[in-house]
Order: structure tokens, then sequence, then C-alpha cells
């Protein structure tokens, strides 16, 4: 393999990683039912969805780029409503469970 193909290669993983926490994402906002939704289960619900999600990429290397990735995805125009705040506080737990799983697989 050559350096421009192993350079290739994380970037590759990154944008596979990227378009999977998004699908993940997309595919929460389809079946949650805001206005329902305690902001606790919001929190509960979504770290779940994207941990179960992320199962398939159980690897040390795959899941310390999931945490980068997730991090990624905190409003950065927060305007300070519960939802933003609620949104906010699930990235943080989802960067939290895959940490658990990352620490579980050593």
């Amino acid at each position: 393999m050559t350096n421009t193909e192993n350079a290739a290669a994380p970037a590759a993983e990154r944008t596979t990683l990227e378009g999977r926490i998004y699908d993940s994402l997309v595919a929460f906002n389809k079946e949650a039912h805001w206005p329902e939704l305690r902001l606790a289960q919001v929190r509960q619900h979504l770290a779940e969805h994207l941990t179960n999600d992320l199962l398939a990429y159980y690897r040390s290397d795959i899941l310390d780029k999931a945490i980068d990735a997730a991090r990624g995805e905190y409003l950065t125009d927060d305007t300070g409503t519960a939802e933003d705040e609620a949104y906010n506080q699930a990235v943080s737990d989802v960067v939290a469970a895959i940490g658990a799983l990352l620490e579980d697989g050593k």
C-alpha cells in the first residue's frame, strides 16, 4: 500500500463513520415524538439508539473516532432552549456511552 493509500484509508473510515452517525440521528429524529418525550427520555433514547447502532464498529480505533465524530454533533448555535440543552446533553451521553464501550473492550 502506498503512502497516499494509507492516508486515504483513515479519511474513508471517518467519512463512513460520520455518515453512520448522521444516518442514525436522522432515524432517531424520524421516530422521536418530541412533544411527548420528556427531556431525560430523549437523552436516554438517543444515547441508546446511537450506541446500539455503533456496536457494529466495536473496535477501539473506530470507537476513538466515533467519540470525536459524536463530539462534532454538539450544537454550536445553541439557543439555550430546553430542547437544545437536552440535545447537547444527549451528545454528551453518547460520548460517555461510546467511552464505556471502549473501556469494556480493553
